[in-house]
């Protein structure tokens, strides 16, 4: 988008005059919907393929129930789609973090892992994170054992404050950039547009029809990858796969090749991938392209020759190598090329929002009264609520780990985080897209000079409030009440907590997770290993991480990313390919095939086919369907697999 369009892109866009109540019965139905039947489907395919339904599972929610109000005759507002919208995305992300390793499940993988043991972590994860390896919680495998509690709480605690967080603080950021500072939000409008689009239709369009191809490729491709290896084992010993989950590996195979060497070699075999590969920037899958598969294949056995690459051996596979040339070298260059990215979105963001501030108009309003109608609270009350919830986690935390410098925690409460909200909120208002400092979490754990594993789990008031600025531009860009979606969280959080730790628990129960589950017991390793080797750093005992940082290595990734992209802003090439590379570096190369063949066949035969608009608007309604189809097969096949287990495990 052109930098001289922000201030008229703002006042181009549509206010709404009125406001309406989107929390109502009909909201509440479609979260039950959500949390008592699309989240088992979508714990499953988190195990299974390592994804969540996410988006998809908002398509298939708001589609069902417009569909079942066309049949008792009445209608879905779109203030009541937006609830919705709203609602799936939080019981999702509530059942199913970012970060798994911090779930109870994962911390019943990570106490007993190799990579705890190795490392001499095990015994050191605080009680109230995890019950020790020997508790009876894991003989019975069980969350609801009574070692379980502690977490159960802290869990608790920490979601009220992130909820606290968001409605205070991420309110206070939206008031003051978006009514104050009357900055135009660019990507807001997109996404209320794109959800409300489906109520204000009642005609078959192009979408539908390419929601329905998508989902029938899904479905098709879920009964051979999903389906058959879920069922499969419900009736034979070991599950029958037609195609191995999650990649092929052809690590081992051609190491014995003098050039193959310490190089990861293994291509995805997720059909999604080429979804991904259509969706994604052209230039930015090739740049993932170039550093993921030529960038590793050039570089590796450079590095492995001159001895850089010490800890990979003869057959070892494609997570092991990785992991091996992560600790030798990728994890450093990773660093490096944080910052690099981290520098440059500050640089980028800043100077577009300057040129965007010099462009606004004098006749601008900005003011702090709220619009009547929307569901506003007073921002003192706002201010009252963060502070006093920041507080109150600073002592929990202090109580938890009282040797932690509690100085350091009351900068990051009361500092480093309204600070780097404002920011994130002025880089969404402005850009639609926010950076943040990378590792800075970790560099203030390490350079406090604490020793002890506890600080990791303790809940260190670090949060990004400002994409909390962008949805509430979002829902009122709809029309809703903030009231609206108070209301939903607040009745929701709770729901969602309980009902994920109920399939959990189930899911546990039934098999000691991640065994029957490809994806997990492929990368469930790998990640406790880094999880494990960052604790060291502040450790008593063996700390491999401060021994495998190279600041040799930070450094050349830093003077690579910010050459780079100063080199390709003289040639005018595309920064996206830039950016492409910094992120194919460390990320996992087995996709980057099929999304690289993916993007070379939408940019040089689909755009000729159809033209490049019309193909850019029917692939991101192709991989939603893609994902609902695939979604639906996975929670059919999970329902199959919970009532065989459920039945079997019954001693009558």
């Amino acid at each position: 988008m052109p930098e001289e369009d922000y201030l008229r892109l703002r006042e181009e866009q549509e206010e709404p005059t009125e406001f309406a109540e989107g929390w109502g019965v009909k909201a509440l139905l479609a979260g039950l919907f959500v949390a008592f039947v699309v989240m088992p489907g979508s714990m499953f395919m988190w195990l299974m393929l390592g994804q969540q339904l996410g988006t998809p599972a908002v398509w298939v929610t708001l589609i069902i129930f417009l569909e079942i109000a066309k049949r008792c005759r009445t209608t879905l507002t779109r203030q009541e789609m937006f609830v919705i919208f709203s609602v799936t995305w939080g019981v999702l992300t509530t059942a199913i973090p970012v970060w798994w390793m911090d779930t109870f499940v994962g911390m019943t993988y990570f106490v007993r892992s190799d990579a705890a043991v190795q490392f001499e972590i095990a015994n050191q994860i605080p009680f109230w994170k995890a019950p020790p390896p020997g508790s009876e919680a894991y003989i019975q495998r069980s969350l609801l054992h009574r070692d379980w509690w502690p977490q159960l709480a802290l869990m608790a605690l920490f979601i009220v404050w992130g909820r606290l967080s968001f409605f205070s603080l991420g309110y206070i950021m939206f008031r003051v950039t978006s009514d104050v500072e009357r900055l135009p939000f660019p990507l807001a409008p997109i996404a209320a547009k794109g959800v409300t689009a489906l109520a204000e239709s009642d005609e078959e369009t192009w979408r539908w029809r390419c929601f329905s191809v998508g989902s029938s490729v899904g479905i098709v491709f879920g009964l051979i990858y999903v389906a058959v290896p879920t069922l499969s084992g419900v009736f034979l010993r070991k599950p029958l796969y037609l195609l191995p989950v999650p990649f092929y590996d052809f690590t081992t195979k051609l190491q014995d090749v003098g050039w193959f060497r310490a190089v990861p070699l293994a291509i995805g075999t997720d059909l999604g991938l080429i979804f991904w590969g259509f969706v994604l920037p052209f230039w930015m899958v090739m740049g993932q392209f170039t550093a993921a598969v030529l960038g590793r294949l050039v570089l590796n056995p450079i590095l492995y020759r001159v001895g850089v690459l010490k800890l990979w051996s003869p057959g070892m596979d494609y997570i092991q190598t990785g992991l091996a040339n992560q600790f030798d070298f990728w994890l450093s260059f990773a660093v490096g090329t944080a910052v690099a990215i981290a520098l440059l979105g500050f640089y980028t963001s800043f100077r577009q929002a300057m040129k965007a501030q010099r462009e606004r108009t004098k006749t601008t309003v900005s003011t702090l009264a709220p619009p009547k109608g929307r569901g506003d609270v007073p921002i003192t009350v706002a201010l009252l609520f963060y502070v006093a919830g920041t507080f109150w986690v600073i002592m929990l935390c202090h109580w938890l780990v009282p040797k932690f410098p509690i100085w350091i925690l009351l900068a990051f409460g009361f500092g480093y985080t309204p600070v780097m909200s404002y920011v994130s909120a002025r880089l969404h208002g402005l850009t639609g897209h926010a950076v943040g400092i990378p590792y800075a979490l970790e560099a203030a754990f390490v350079l406090s000079g604490y020793k002890g594993v506890d600080i990791w789990y303790a809940p260190v008031p670090m949060y990004d409030a400002g994409w909390g600025a962008r949805h509430f531009r979002e829902i009122e860009l709809t029309g809703t009440k903030f009231t609206s979606v108070f209301k939903a969280q607040l009745v929701m959080a709770p729901i969602a907590v309980g009902a994920g730790l109920l399939f959990w628990s189930f899911l546990y129960k039934i098999s000691d997770i991640p065994e029957d589950y490809p994806f997990a017991m492929r990368f469930w390793p790998r990640d406790a290993q880094m999880r494990a080797f960052w604790m060291t750093a502040t450790t008593t005992g063996n700390a491999f991480f401060l021994k495998a940082i190279n600041w040799r290595f930070i450094s050349a990734g830093t003077i690579y990313g910010v050459s780079a992209y100063t080199i390709l802003r003289l040639l005018g090439a595309p920064t996206l390919f830039l950016y492409g590379t910094i992120t194919g570096l460390v990320g996992d190369p087995a996709g980057a095939m099929p999304m690289f063949g993916a993007a070379l066949l939408g940019r040089f035969y689909m755009q000729k086919v159809f033209g490049a608009e019309r193909w850019g608007n029917f692939t991101p309604v192709l991989a939603a369907g893609y994902g609902a189809g695939i979604g639906l097969v996975g929670m059919g096949a999970v329902a199959i697999m919970l009532i065989h287990k459920a039945i079997t495990m019954v001693p009558f």
